[in-house]
């Protein structure tokens, strides 16, 4: 049985949660560069040092502030998932457009996100990649299920083929943020001509 939280956690966490939501704010008005902890404490009533007892990095707030936006895009969809009866090809590319409106909506902050864990790798990459596995739970069972029912190659396992295509979609939205470009229709004609030449090499 898990022991109660002491006064002094409760108040830790509040404090967490109170610098994280003022980051949202901060970063959601300025962008990433311009945001700063400076800013950030003031939104959050507390000290600089405080923010940084937080999160160590302006990287790591923004990786903690994101946590909440990819939780909600996997549970839209997870609803999108069970709405859907077409073929595992069309239900992914439905589940992925879905990710590409959302995080063009936000590009800056996920340009910001990809190039900063890219270059500085380590607990913030992973970080990332966790967040992103959030987003991407309804992605990975239906993959799995593909598997389970024999409709993928001999040989391609659920779990790898999910990997490769975080890397398409990845690479989708990293050319949007490096061009500064929310061409969706663009976007959305790539992302779709690199699924089906991963998936005409994957499914049965």
């Amino acid at each position: 049985m898990d022991k109660p939280l002491t006064k002094r956690a409760l108040r830790k966490a509040a404090t967490h949660a109170a610098v994280v939501e003022a980051a949202r704010r901060v970063f959601k008005a300025r962008g990433y560069e311009g945001a700063t902890i400076a800013e950030i404490a003031r939104a959050a009533d507390v000290s600089a040092g405080t923010v940084l007892n937080a999160a160590p990095t302006k990287i790591a707030l923004l990786n903690a502030v994101m946590v909440g936006d990819f939780e909600a895009l996997g549970a839209d969809c997870e609803t999108l998932a069970v709405s859907l009866t077409s073929t595992y090809r069309d239900k992914l590319a439905a589940l992925l457009e879905l990710h590409l409106h959302r995080h063009c909506a936000e590009l800056d902050l996920i340009g910001a996100l990809l190039g900063h864990t890219w270059l500085d790798g380590g607990a913030e990459f992973e970080a990332f990649y966790d967040n992103l596995d959030r987003a991407w739970a309804p992605i990975i069972a239906l993959t799995r299920q593909e598997q389970a029912a024999g409709s993928l190659q001999d040989g391609v396992e659920a779990d790898r083929l999910v990997d490769l295509l975080q890397d398409l979609y990845i690479g989708v939205v990293r050319r949007c943020a490096a061009t500064g470009r929310k061409d969706m229709l663009e976007a959305s004609a790539r992302m779709r001509a690199g699924l089906d030449l991963l998936l005409d090499g994957a499914l049965a």
